[in-house]
């Protein structure tokens, strides 16, 4: 056992459970990154991929941890890491993405991530997330808790944010609504902040995630077997 498997095995990460960690990345760059601070955390990396459809979920160990550097606005690789974690079996995973935009975040974390880190400040605060994650928590930028929550809009948001999605000005949204302009933009403006964006496309982005995993929730919901009855 070398000097990096018994401090894993004695140290922090043995009493938290944890074995080892699954390291997903396509640039050698983060991968080497990524080694340092496990090494100064004495965790092992016990496989590298560069793709999540190298590596198969159901024979991971749960006591490991996997770390997905991605980028969480863009659609496909939101979708790899949405698989990844529905064939996790419960093993933690945390993701690592450039800078992202607050649906980037609502969307990795409605994905099933536990943890997220910022490609820029990884040798800051990976070994932090990774250790709060181990400990049953999730993690995600401070300046972007407020995109961690789940909206909820009045109905008068709802309309308004709707019509956006579908393309229409303030000044036709005030006139299908029989609203004043004005007022429209107040109501867009709350929708801004709930949503934790700053402009009407990425609020249509949002609203169109919510949707989507509204009905695949619903879906989900009635699929399920009746139990059975006595």
């Amino acid at each position: 056992m070398s000097a990096v498997d018994q401090r894993a095995a004695h140290g922090a990460w043995g009493v938290l459970g944890l074995a080892a960690a699954i390291l997903i990345a396509e640039s050698p760059v983060t991968l080497d990154r990524i080694r340092s601070v496990l090494a100064e955390e004495g965790l092992s990396a016990e496989a590298e991929v560069d793709c999540p459809a190298a590596i198969d979920m159901t024979e991971v160990d749960e006591a490991a941890i996997v770390i997905f550097a991605c980028d969480i606005d863009v659609p496909q690789q939101v979708t790899e890491l949405r698989r990844l974690c529905r064939e996790s079996k419960g093993t933690a995973i945390v993701a690592i993405s450039p800078p992202a935009t607050g649906a980037g975040v609502r969307r990795a974390l409605d994905a099933g991530a536990d943890a997220l880190v910022f490609d820029a400040e990884l040798e800051l605060t990976l070994a932090t997330a990774l250790h709060a994650v181990a400990r049953g928590q999730t993690v995600v930028p401070r300046k972007l808790r407020a995109s961690v929550e789940r909206p909820t809009l009045s109905h008068r948001e709802h309309q308004v944010i709707t019509m956006v999605r579908k393309g229409l000005t303030n000044a036709e949204i005030a006139e299908h609504l029989y609203l004043a302009e004005s007022t429209v933009k107040s109501h867009l403006a709350s929708v801004f902040t709930k949503f934790g964006v700053h402009s009407r496309k990425e609020a249509a982005a949002v609203f169109a995630d919510l949707e989507r995993d509204s009905l695949e929730t619903e879906l989900e919901t009635t699929s399920l077997p009746e139990e059975a009855t006595a």
